[in-house]
């Protein structure tokens, strides 16, 4: 693993670079990224606008933020991560196991 990232640090544009703080010492190393963190923040922080919590906004500015459009259809909303060999029932009855194991266990 540590030679795949090697070699990606190797063909990255700054890899160069990356190889030079490489050669800093641990608290040299932490100083470069504070430096970068607070270039980061203050050149490409971004100017979200910041709502009132007690003057929420109306459901059409905030559709309009995200973007957010309607379902199509019932079946866009089918999730199929669900395990097929698995029922609600086996669900529930995990959520009950482990409920009962946490109330043994206090």
């Amino acid at each position: 693993m540590r030679r795949q990232l090697q070699m990606m640090v190797c063909h990255h544009p700054i890899g160069g670079q990356i190889h030079s703080a490489e050669q800093l010492t641990p608290v040299e190393q932490v100083e470069l990224i504070n430096a970068v963190s607070h270039f980061l923040h203050q050149h490409y922080q971004q100017k979200a606008p910041t709502a009132d919590f007690w003057q929420p906004q109306p459901i059409e500015s905030i559709v309009a933020l995200q973007q957010t459009q309607p379902a199509s259809g019932i079946s866009t909303l089918r999730a199929d991560f669900w395990p097929e060999d698995e029922s609600a029932d086996d669900l529930i009855e995990f959520v009950t196991q482990q409920h009962q194991a946490n109330s043994a266990a206090s």
